[in-house]
């Protein structure tokens, strides 16, 4: 009987530690009811719905448009204009206007009447697997499809029976060109973004702990001892902490491009340009978050609960325009969805500089946003005077006192 009474009184004990304290409950309970609802609602579409797609009509006739009006007028394809030739495609791709390309040969029609084999060529982005996936199979259902219709009406005008037409139709073949990974491969499909992920990870956990822990240990008084102004001692604390991490970054870097065999299709400049001003950024934002909490504990949940959905929203797999809106203006906030849409238009699809400005401009003003607010962070705390010296750098402070008193007689 007395282990049972012991087994009730601590679980009510535990109990009421639980519920009485508002980090845990949600941690435990609101939390994960949250992720859940919000990932739901990422992938409330089922699949990849309305991809950009462009045409290249060389034919100009009305087969040709009607298999454009086949392709708008599926949910899979949103037709959004034409292009002369794939490099005006290749730069709409780079930019993230259009991921597909259906490039209609000239005299398809002519062809298609005459009997003769017709071929229409499908330019499909294959950076993203998940996009390559569904619109290589929307395309050929959709042609094949409307070239059997065709095929079908045209031999019922000649007085064939249907069920004879089967072995009589000449659809129009669809062929396939996949950029920028033909073989559908898994490592240079996911393997960039998982180093951006980890950067990101490491990086603010890593400078949240390093600034908590000062406050744990409160040595600030100690450095506005040694340290006259505050703008000093953050561009020392700034300048050691993204020196440290870009070095980490670039070793990392040399594994998927070394070891794994990705390929970098850009400028190396450009990706590192854009690592150096997202580690600044992370650098200032986890200084700032660590002031707000003055615990690691603390700090670390809260960076955790920032960094756990911020790879699965950036639109690095499931892409941004298959979200719903409200999610999309939630994951255009996040800073690793815009240096992760970097990495991959530079690593992956060869963007150059020029068509990844959008987001260097991005990161920058994210970069100057952590710095000021690792400076202000800096700034209150040497203007702070609540805190109160440790005893041993209160002992250490009257040992030095005691020396130089010494040294001067």
């Amino acid at each position: 009987m007395k282990a049972i009474s012991d087994f009730c009184t601590t679980w009510s004990r535990e109990a009421r530690r639980f519920f009485t304290d508002w980090r845990l409950v949600a941690m435990l309970l609101v939390i994960p009811l949250f992720y859940i609802l919000l990932f739901g609602e990422m992938y409330s579409q089922h699949r990849v719905k309305e991809v950009p797609t462009v045409v290249q009509d060389n034919d100009h006739s009305p087969l040709s448009r009607q298999i454009v009006q086949a392709l708008d007028a599926t949910d899979t394809f949103h037709v959004t204009g034409a292009v002369a030739d794939l490099q005006q495609f290749r730069e709409m791709n780079w930019q993230g206007k259009a991921f597909v390309c259906l490039v209609i040969p000239r005299g398809l029609q002519r062809d298609v009447s005459a009997g003769k084999p017709a071929r229409v060529l499908a330019v499909v982005d294959g950076s993203n697997m998940i996009i390559a996936n569904a619109t290589t199979r929307g395309i050929a259902e959709v042609v094949q499809t409307f070239s059997a219709g065709v095929s079908l009406r045209k031999w019922s005008a000649q007085g064939v029976p249907p069920q004879h037409t089967v072995t009589q139709t000449m659809p129009i073949e669809v062929g396939l060109r996949l950029w920028y990974n033909p073989t559908f491969n898994y490592t240079n499909f996911l393997l960039i973004g998982l180093v951006g992920t980890v950067i990101q990870q490491v990086v603010l956990m890593t400078v949240a702990l390093a600034w908590a822990k000062e406050h744990e240990e409160n040595t600030f008084p100690a450095l506005r001892r040694q340290i006259a102004h505050p703008i000093a001692a953050a561009m020392g604390k700034l300048s050691f902490y993204v020196m440290v991490s870009f070095a980490m970054s670039v070793v990392l870097f040399s594994l998927p491009f070394g070891r794994f065999g990705v390929p970098l299709r850009s400028d190396v400049r450009l990706l590192l340009t854009a690592t150096f001003l997202f580690i600044v950024g992370l650098v200032g934002f986890g200084v700032f978050i660590s002031s707000l909490t003055r615990s690691q504990l603390l700090s670390t949940q809260i960076l955790m609960l920032i960094a756990l959905p911020s790879f699965l929203l950036s639109g690095f797999t499931w892409p941004l325009f298959a979200m719903p809106e409200g999610i999309q203006l939630v994951s255009k906030v996040l800073p690793l969805t815009h240096y992760l849409a970097l990495m991959r238009n530079a690593v992956s699809n060869g963007a150059g500089w020029a068509f990844n400005m959008a987001e260097l401009r991005w990161l920058f003003g994210f970069a100057v946003a952590g710095v000021t607010l690792q400076f202000l962070s800096v700034w209150w705390r040497f203007s702070s005077r609540t805190t109160t010296e440790t005893p041993m750098e209160g002992e250490h402070a009257g040992t030095t006192g005691i020396q130089q008193a010494t040294n001067c007689a």
